[in-house]
């Protein structure tokens, strides 16, 4: 229940005591006005769609998560409904981020599950090709920095 401190400088004005008595029965009263204020604004329900959907993909997210490769789960993603902020990467750098992410590329353990017996499985610096090698390679490092 609330409270309500009487200010000094609203005391002794016409009907102010009256006013004061309708908003508290009206503060204390089950009922809502029915005009256009009660209404929903779309800003309102577009509130209520985002959470819902986010609430909702949330949830599967937190259901699925578990069932995906220990290699996927290991980079600790989020499920977002924006568009993330790798999809402003280019394309051969998003290519390699993708198949680092999903291992699904020029690797060498990809190679050897589907059996590609011609696939070149080591990198030209002579270690075999890994997600990780990508990553900390001398030749791939060179070339990314000399694209910044």
């Amino acid at each position: 229940m609330r409270s309500y401190t009487v200010v000094p400088g609203h005391q002794g004005i016409t009907g102010n005591e009256a006013a004061d008595s309708l908003a508290d029965a009206g503060a204390k009263s089950d009922i809502v006005d029915p005009g256009p204020t009660a209404q929903p604004t779309i800003s309102g329900i577009g509130s209520i769609a985002r959470s819902l959907a986010h609430n909702v993909t949330s949830g599967w997210w937190r259901k699925n998560e578990p069932t995906l490769s220990g290699g996927y789960r290991k980079w600790q993603l989020d499920y977002a409904l924006k568009e993330p902020m790798e999809l402003k990467l280019s394309r051969p750098t998003l290519h390699r981020l993708l198949a680092l992410r999903s291992r699904h590329g020029d690797f060498e353990a990809y190679h050897k599950r589907f059996k590609h017996e011609d696939a070149e499985t080591h990198c030209p610096c002579g270690k075999a090709k890994t997600p990780e090698h990508l990553v900390f390679c001398e030749i791939s490092v060179r070339r990314f920095h000399s694209c910044r």
